[in-house]
């Protein structure tokens, strides 16, 4: 049906600059651009920044560019709806974010705690909710996984991800599978379980050992350095890095444009259809980098891609993830910024939004973030929760830790994600390889997306810079 219409939409595309007057892809002459990028989150936006000599479109589905990387303000205080930190930049991402004119800040010590039992554990009793030999056998496995990470893991995943092959056997097995098998006890196994759901929504059960290490050998907390931050944001928060891209990219991008086709014709051209505002209006390219999650790419690109690659792209599931913030009279959580909740089952982890904004003694105003995502990675039922039901889910774990939360609460903002995180599941290697390999997306289609590299800001950023030298080679 949609072919049918993309013929129409191409004679009556004189009719439609009135759609969106004065955006770049209505006064086009021609209508044909070197690349149009679909997707306007992390890896579309550095996609298309390391495309920007080129004549470019960023098409956006919603209203609002950054796809994760969602952001609001309350009280003067700016809050993240989504993405909230990264680590220290390096190398790309360092350099990325110098010539984007945005300086990375280190969020105040102490960042890390924990919440378990109705108790909280901070500073040098951090870990004092294991026993002495839980401890130890905590401390061993830290050490196993920095040495794990230093054999090549990291590099492997984000510069020469075919060498994955190299290490297969973690891959095969689930992080629940291999800390079991290694005789990690139950509680450590929690620790790390809510973790994975905090960074990744993901629990130990559904997800490779292979690509828990690099994130697991630097984010778990030793109480000889809680003083110590490894965590970074920005001035106003992370959708700083979205605001520095616009002013590079506004004028080759159009939101509200919800892609519906993407055809590549026998001239090599790509016909991309959108609509915009009910009008339905087709561009064509030399080249399209399809930012979207992998489902979403299955899609919407019709008959171009091989069997592998369509079967692949539908076979990554994504989880589910909710956030509330909470703006509340006087500031609760000040011990520390971040604070991971085991065993409170949909609450993962607690957030003091405002700890980057304001001196540690402040009482004020501020704004409670908690992040929530289903126990099990595949639950449905999840996703069909209400606001009322996410609400009191919240709170039945809040009020464990303050009595009485819900008198304290002015308002709360819900945002949910359907496509949270790419669930890179046991055996993701070979998913990875079909994705990388086939001839169907080396041109004049590409795949960018944190599913072709890692479920993290970093994943997103360095997919995206991989499809635009990709483009580059193939435009030559």
């Amino acid at each position: 049906m949609m072919r049918q219409y993309s013929v129409i939409a191409l004679l009556l595309m004189i009719f439609c600059n009135a759609v969106s007057a004065g955006e770049k892809a209505e006064i086009k002459t021609d209508n044909i651009y070197d690349v149009v990028i679909v997707g306007g989150g992390f890896s579309g936006l550095t996609a298309a920044y390391n495309l920007k000599d080129k004549n470019i479109l960023i098409l956006e589905k919603e209203d609002v560019i950054g796809g994760r990387c969602l952001s609001g303000r309350w009280n003067g205080f700016h809050y993240p709806k989504g993405t909230e930190y990264i680590g220290e930049p390096e190398g790309y991402m360092k350099e990325l974010f110098k010539e984007l004119g945005v300086e990375a800040e280190k969020i105040p010590a102490p960042t890390d705690g924990v919440a378990y039992n109705g108790k909280f554990y901070l500073g040098k009793e951090i870990l004092d909710f294991l026993n002495d030999d839980e401890k130890r056998q905590y401390y061993s496995l830290l050490k196993r996984l920095d040495k794990l990470n230093k054999r090549g893991i990291e590099d492997a995943i984000f510069e020469d991800q075919l060498d994955i092959i190299d290490y297969e056997h973690l891959d095969n097995e689930s992080v629940k599978e291999w800390l079991t098998r290694n005789g990690y006890p139950e509680l450590i196994q929690k620790f790390f379980d809510v973790e994975n759901r905090g960074l990744f929504g993901t629990d130990n059960s559904n997800y490779s050992m292979l690509f828990d290490i690099p994130e697991m050998a630097f984010n778990f907390p030793v109480p000889s350095y809680i003083n110590e931050s490894v965590v970074y944001s920005f001035k106003n928060g992370m959708y700083s890095i979205i605001d520095a891209f616009l002013k590079h990219l506004k004028d080759d991008m159009i939101t509200g444009a919800y892609v519906n086709s993407v055809i590549v014709n026998t001239d090599k051209t790509v016909s991309v259809s959108y609509i915009k505002n009910g009008e339905l209006i087709t561009v064509r390219s030399r080249a399209v980098v399809m930012a979207t999650p992998a489902p979403v790419t299955e899609t919407v690109v019709d008959n171009y891609l091989s069997t592998g690659v369509r079967n692949t792209l539908n076979n990554i599931k994504y989880s589910k993830y909710a956030t509330i913030n909470f703006f509340l009279k006087k500031r609760l959580l000040h011990e520390t910024w971040s604070v991971s909740c085991i065993d409170e089952g949909e609450v993962v982890t607690l957030y003091d939004a405002t700890r980057p904004q304001v001196d540690s003694l402040y009482r004020g105003k501020s704004i409670l973030s908690v992040y929530m995502a289903p126990e099990y990675a595949y639950d449905k039922g999840f996703t069909g929760q209400s606001d009322r039901e996410l609400l009191n889910s919240a709170y039945a774990t809040l009020n464990k830790y303050y009595p009485g939360f819900e008198g304290n609460v002015l308002g709360y903002d819900i945002t949910r994600f359907e496509y949270a995180f790419p669930i890179f599941s046991p055996n993701y290697g070979n998913k990875l390889r079909v994705l990388l390999k086939d001839r169907t997306v080396k041109g004049p289609l590409f795949l960018a997306g944190d599913y072709m590299m890692y479920a993290t800001v970093d994943g997103a950023f360095y997919s995206g810079k991989k499809a635009a030298e990709s483009i580059q080679e193939y435009l030559k």
